[in-house]
């Protein structure tokens, strides 16, 4: 007993004398380093590209005489490589249309109906002019306003930078004209350029 007594104190000694100290650290966890995507900037365009199609004589010839036509908005489309939060800059357009008091917006359920009705997902595109006639239509929308985002660039200082390009358009329904279109330029951050 003696001997297992003296076993045990030795070998607490001799693990005792290998452990190690350890000093306080600062527990707080580093900040998570955020990755600009350009956002807030696509944002900014589309919130500005909005404000010009509302204030555009076309959409003053449209709303005249106190008219506010019934307007779906698609999902913006991602053609630029990389992330883009094309929810955020549909959500965006829809919130400054709807603001405005010019047109009303169809109901997200309406739309989701539709979807379903012609078997289409949320990320679907319309192959052509007519299908998204068709689709716009069955909504009960006049006029439609869809657009994309996608790469370009720009010489700045000999350099070429990239940025980002969204484009929209405002489509009569029953005709398929399109009553207003234009676009505007993002910057891309470092990170944008990069890629996925």
């Amino acid at each position: 007993m003696k001997k297992s007594v003296l076993t045990l104190l030795a070998a607490s000694l001799l693990l005792g004398g290998c452990a190690q100290t350890i000093d306080s650290v600062n527990s707080h966890l580093p900040e998570t380093p955020s990755v600009n995507f350009g956002s807030n900037d696509l944002d900014n365009t589309a919130s500005d590209l909005t404000t010009k199609m509302l204030s555009s004589p076309a959409v003053s010839s449209i709303t005249a005489g106190g008219k506010h036509p019934i307007v779906i908005v698609d999902n913006i489309q991602n053609n630029a490589s990389g992330h883009v939060d094309t929810k955020s800059l549909t959500n965006t357009i829809k919130s400054k249309i709807s603001r405005s008091g010019k047109f009303n917006l169809v109901d997200k359920s309406r739309v989701d109906a539709v979807r379903k009705q012609m078997n289409f997902s949320e990320n679907d595109r319309f192959v052509n002019q007519g299908t998204a006639i068709q689709f716009a239509k069955m909504t009960g929308a006049q006029y439609m306003l869809y657009g994309y985002v996608s790469n370009t660039s720009k010489s700045e200082d000999g350099k070429n930078v990239p940025f980002y390009k969204m484009t929209m358009r405002l489509m009569d329904t029953n005709s398929g004209s399109i009553e207003w279109a234009d676009s505007g330029l993002a910057p891309k951050s470092e990170s944008d350029s990069q890629g996925w």
